[in-house]
């Protein structure tokens, strides 16, 4: 433990300007089997078939990007 104590963090499980959630992005990841032995796992060419919440970095943009489909378009949105 540190000099300052221990820090607790919450996370509020709402809707964020384009239309994920934290639980939505981190299903996504568990479901696309990106997690494993506590590494994260993050494509740098763009999926083929997205699904809603795939990450992916931009290598040309230098950028992380999720991909968001809330029913009325699909896109990737920069984090």
């Amino acid at each position: 433990m540190s000099a300052y104590g221990t820090k607790v963090v919450a996370v509020l499980d709402t809707k964020s300007t384009f239309g994920a959630t934290v639980k939505q992005m981190r299903d996504a990841i568990v479901k696309r089997t990106n997690l494993t032995d506590d590494t994260l796992n993050i494509p740098t060419v763009v999926p083929a078939n997205p699904i809603d919440g795939d990450l992916y970095f931009d290598k040309t943009a230098l950028k992380l990007k999720i991909y968001i489909d809330d029913g009325n378009s699909q896109q990737w949105v920069q984090l």
